[in-house]
């Protein structure tokens, strides 16, 4: 996720221990942009940045507080479409910006700092562990998998705060694969991070490490809390909407346990035909936003309404779930209650958003909604995608079909469950050649999944390696009139899909390919978006066919049947 440079130059690597007597790493004091030579370390800060184009300045400046003159450290940065931009030190004085060695701290208890400002800001800590071994480090998982270090989220206010950060709470976001922890005995440096898609602006200064007092309370450590790193300017109201409710739209709020930090509230809206009756034993479709969203921009932004229409058509019930606030929240006021799902993408440990899934179950036949044994079908885009995915993977016996939009399934997706006496008989994967959503080349990741769910579901062999194509027709031009510069909305103009069946004998499995050439990462619609905001990041969306129509004539067979045996 984040190079440290590209100096191959393999340092002399000797053992250096902190004595714990000289606890400054930097005050920002001096003119160039090294640290300060205290307890042997030595190093110079350096940046880095998702090349998407943003802009961040880094400078020292004079700063005068009651009376006295001092010097810190000030950070402006804007414009960045994918993970942002950061700027980190190393703390050996052989360490390069290629190759590091490290420092041993475990004479102190934790890291102290000022700061103050706007923004999300991530403070974390490189070790061997979170180093690839070809920079000296000892983790041989992706580049960019290892760049997944233990760190902490700070909530900047305008006024100075000092953070005082005990090693123990220093944690991974998990996005790697798993949560791990510092060891402070094989540091490598300081790193600190700024969120893509969101300005910026803050003042550091006197980082230093500290020594607990003897007798001192034990710190707080362990996993953070989903409510920690959402930016003060996020709304969590989780009990109201900007929808315009009605009897059949609804929001609805229940309780949900996380590992350490005790009960969160999770939501979802909920679209129910007037017609139905009470305790219904019919279908209900799922859908999940992508990261960052929320459920009332999922379903007016995205679906269109589409499936409410499709619902009161034909006599099923929609769910519009919502992820719970946590490092993904938007700072922005318009998405209130917006969230990214934890499983497939970031695991914190402390939120199981496949129990989400069926505590939202458990509240609709709470509610007298449903009967509870109610054939499920999961769809999402992006992040939501993926977690339909992942869903699958765990409710195989209660989920009848799952459909993921350009999804991401993590870097290295989780391998795919027997599934051939499961209740799972629909799958539709669809994704985006060069997906301006995803890191480069993701859509190689998502390409062999379909031949993977249709040989956990049992689909013969010749059936897997010669599906059905289709072209779907190419209906519209999309961004025939566009006369703008930007590169992302240029790449998405005049997208094309190809859809490849894998049909099992019976005609009970079905696995779905679609893929898209060049479109925008959002889910296809005849609407277009117009915003330059959206055109500049994600593309013109694909407007050849309606996702929402598509999904539910895939699902629709399967809804029907009444039976749990879906041998193929």
């Amino acid at each position: 996720m984040i190079p440290d440079g590209s100096d191959d130059t393999m340092p002399v690597c000797t053992r250096m221990r902190a004595s714990g007597e000289a606890p400054v790493v930097d005050d920002f004091e001096a003119e160039n942009d090294q640290i300060l030579a205290n307890d042997a370390r030595d190093g110079w800060w350096f940046g880095y940045d998702d090349g998407t184009g943003g802009k961040v300045l880094r400078e020292k400046v004079e700063l005068v507080e009651a009376e006295h003159k001092n010097r810190a450290l000030h950070v402006v940065s804007s414009g960045f479409l994918k993970w942002g931009a950061g700027f980190g030190v190393n703390l050996h004085p052989a360490s390069t910006m290629g190759t590091g060695c490290a420092y041993d701290a475990s004479a102190y208890s934790g890291v102290r700092i000022r700061a103050r400002g706007r923004g999300r800001l991530r403070m974390t800590l490189g070790d061997l562990a979170s180093t690839p071994s070809s920079r000296g480090g000892t983790c041989t998982r992706s580049d960019e998998s290892c760049y997944d270090r233990p760190g902490i989220w700070l909530k900047l206010e305008e006024q100075w705060k000092t953070f005082e950060v005990p090693f123990c709470a220093l944690m991974s976001e998990g996005w790697s694969g798993s949560v791990e922890g510092i060891d402070p005995t094989n540091l490598m440096g300081f790193h600190f991070r700024v969120v893509e898609r969101e300005d910026a602006e803050f003042w550091l200064d006197d980082l230093a490490f500290y020594r607990a007092d003897k007798g001192a309370p034990a710190p707080h450590c362990g996993l953070p809390c989903p409510l920690d790193a959402v930016p003060s300017s996020a709304i969590i109201d989780p009990a109201h909407s900007n929808a315009p409710l009605t009897k059949e739209l609804s929001v609805h709020t229940f309780g949900q346990s996380t590992k350490s930090c005790g009960p969160i509230t999770r939501r979802y809206l909920s679209y129910v035909p007037r017609r139905l009756p009470l305790r219904a034993a019919v279908p209900v479709l799922i859908m999940l936003h992508g990261s960052g969203a929320n459920a009332e921009l999922t379903r007016d932004k995205l679906a269109r309404n589409r499936f409410d229409a499709l619902a009161e058509r034909d006599g099923f019930i929609v769910v519009y779930g919502n992820a719970a606030p946590g490092i993904h929240t938007s700072p922005d006021r318009n998405i209130a209650n917006s969230g990214a799902w934890r499983q497939g993408f970031f695991d914190d440990g402390q939120v199981d958003d496949v129990d989400y899934l069926e505590l939202v179950l458990k509240d609709l036949t709470e509610r007298g909604v449903i009967n509870g044994e109610n054939a499920l079908f999961l769809t999402g885009l992006s992040n939501g995608g993926g977690m339909v995915l992942e869903g699958a993977r765990r409710l195989f016996q209660r989920v009848r079909g799952v459909a993921a939009l350009m999804p991401y399934d993590g870097k290295h997706p989780k391998p795919v469950p027997d599934l051939t006496h499961s209740n799972l008989t629909r799958v539709l994967i669809a994704y985006t050649l060069n997906d301006p959503g995803m890191s480069a080349g993701y859509h190689e990741t998502l390409a062999p999944l379909p031949a993977q769910w249709a040989r956990a579901m049992g689909l013969p062999s010749s059936v897997i390696a010669e599906p059905l194509k289709t072209m779907l027709p190419d209906l519209v031009s999309e961004g025939a009139d566009y006369k703008g510069d930007n590169g992302v909305a240029l790449a998405t103009r005049d997208s094309h899909v190809a859809q490849f069946d894998m049909v099992a004998p019976n005609g009970k499995g079905q696995v779905r390919v679609l893929i898209l050439d060049h479109a925008g990462h959002l889910w296809p619609n005849p609407q277009q978006f117009t915003e330059d905001f959206i055109l500049s990041q994600w593309g013109f969306r694909n407007q050849d066919f309606d996702a929402a129509n598509m999904v539910w004539d895939f699902f629709r067979s399967a809804a029907s049947d009444p039976g749990a045996d879906s041998h193929i």
